[in-house]
């Protein structure tokens, strides 16, 4: 896929707002409407943009306390095609969905080093996380060890940045 400068204006202006209408669009970038919009659809259609959503920040919503958490995860053979860590994390992220009484998992990864997983977890309060350190994830066989890591200050996360298109992409 080439990108070209017309298609990072596009990509810069949407990530600034994504609920901008196309002939607003348009008009900021100085071209046709059908241009911008055949420009957009095949964006779209390639993958380089994968979703329009609201952006909800969780400490407005009542999720007060943010966490990183590490997991180890005990070896063992892939099952249906899938590693044990992401099994493990799968089955996370599902009880967390549906179970009030855990806390959001925001963002999941397998990773290299010590560590076989790192969750991002947001918690309504110290209890809620404390049940899903003590209480849920020791119900895991699997994990065989876990570190906490308590966020004192958020400084910048994703809902503050642009993806840096001219540095990501060339012309």
């Amino acid at each position: 896929m080439i990108i070209d400068k017309l298609d990072k204006e596009i990509l810069r202006e949407i990530q600034k707002d994504g609920r901008l209408q196309l002939s607003k669009l348009a008009e900021i970038l100085n071209r046709p409407r059908t241009t911008v919009a055949t420009r957009l659809a095949r964006l779209e259609g390639d993958k380089v943009i994968t979703s329009y959503r609201a952006v909800i920040d969780p400490l407005r919503v009542g999720f007060t306390l943010l966490a990183f958490v590490l997991i180890s995860v005990r070896r063992s053979a892939p099952s249906g095609g899938k590693s044990a860590q992401v099994l493990l994390v799968e089955k996370i992220l599902k009880d967390s969905d549906t179970d009030p009484k855990l806390p959001w998992i925001e963002e999941a990864y397998v990773i290299t080093g010590h560590y076989d997983i790192l969750l991002k977890v947001w918690a309504k309060d110290l209890r809620q996380l404390s049940y899903f350190l003590i209480n849920y994830l020791p119900t895991h066989p699997d994990i065989a060890q876990t570190e906490t890591m308590l966020v004192l200050e958020l400084v910048s996360d994703w809902r503050d940045r642009l993806l840096p298109i001219d540095k990501v992409l060339p012309d």
